[in-house]
């Protein structure tokens, strides 16, 4: 019965002395530190409880934050931290917003991109921060055109206090004064009209003056920008060069005046004529004695000369 109770006493001593260990410094899991005084300690006594909190930007996402000391180790931690999510950032009215890393978490960042015509006011990124997106959202304003300039002779329309990216204005000459150039003048996205403003210039062809030719149809005299005149030749002559012509915008007549060139008469060929003159046939009688039947043969002369070479020869011997 001693022996027992003694063995019950140091067990339980045993016991005590278990329950009794102090836990070493806790560690926690990803992105969260320890809270309060508690990390300031390096020992915690049996029955110590203790707190941990998510890193700067960085938000709980389940799980218990405390843990318990008992008998000289630390119940488990569930607490999970992950990045702050900012979400979208706020619309930019006339422009677009770019994630150049395509998140809105914690650290991203975010940049506005104006549409063509409109220009940025303010800051064009943000980034995301424990407290959400930092800075305020920029503006897109819309680009403005200085006043058209005036021309010489010319007026633009409409009229207006201001011109804003892609209004149009056009011109106009007076006093019968031609256009040169475009007349349709776009507030671009630099802040200028383009193209550049057009001139207003007095135009006024002579009068063709075209011998042998003679006027069909068109301006008569004063000729101004774009009047045109037809012409045709005169019988006997035909027309070198366009027949309608056109004055343009520097007084000249286009493509060129024409000219009437008398007709060259057309040349007839001389006709080579071929005559053949037929020998008239001989028709030989038998009973003519002047026919070919009564003719010397020339082999019979050629042995009459051989014979007499050869008494020649005989002769001399």
């Amino acid at each position: 019965m001693g022996v027992t109770a003694l063995l019950l006493l140091s067990f339980l001593g045993l016991a005590i002395i278990a329950q009794a260990q102090d836990c070493s410094k806790p560690i926690g899991g990803p992105n969260m530190y320890l809270k309060g005084d508690a990390i300031l300690q390096n020992t915690f006594p049996d029955g110590s409880k203790v707190s941990f909190s998510c890193n700067t930007g960085y938000t709980p996402a389940g799980g218990s934050s405390s843990i318990t000391c008992t008998a000289g180790t630390w119940s488990r931690l569930s607490l999970v931290c992950e990045r702050k999510n900012c979400g979208a950032y706020p619309e930019v009215e006339n422009g677009n917003v770019d994630y150049p890393k395509g998140d809105t978490l914690y650290g991203d960042t975010a940049k506005v991109i104006c549409n063509q015509g409109y220009n940025l006011v303010g800051q064009a990124e943000s980034r995301c921060d424990d407290q959400g997106w930092t800075g305020r959202p920029p503006v897109c304003e819309v680009t403005t055109c200085d006043t058209p300039k005036t021309i010489t002779n010319g007026t633009y329309d409409p009229l207006k206090e201001q011109y804003t990216f892609r209004d149009v204005v056009r011109y106009t000459c007076l006093n019968d004064n031609a256009l040169n150039g475009a007349p349709l003048l776009t507030c671009s996205e630099d802040g200028n009209f383009q193209p550049g403003p057009p001139t207003c210039v007095w135009v006024d062809c002579k009068n063709p003056t075209i011998p042998n030719a003679e006027f069909v149809e068109g301006s008569r005299p004063p000729h101004r920008f774009s009047a045109s005149i037809t012409y045709r030749c005169l019988p006997g002559f035909e027309m070198n060069g366009a027949s309608t012509i056109t004055c343009n915008i520097a007084s000249q007549w286009s493509p060129g005046i024409p000219q009437c060139i008398k007709k060259t008469p057309a040349t007839s060929r001389p006709t080579t004529t071929t005559t053949t003159t037929k020998k008239p046939s001989v028709t030989t009688d038998p009973k003519d004695p002047s026919g070919d039947a009564h003719q010397t043969k020339p082999w019979i002369i050629g042995v009459v000369v051989n014979i007499a070479v050869l008494l020649v020869q005989l002769y001399l011997v």
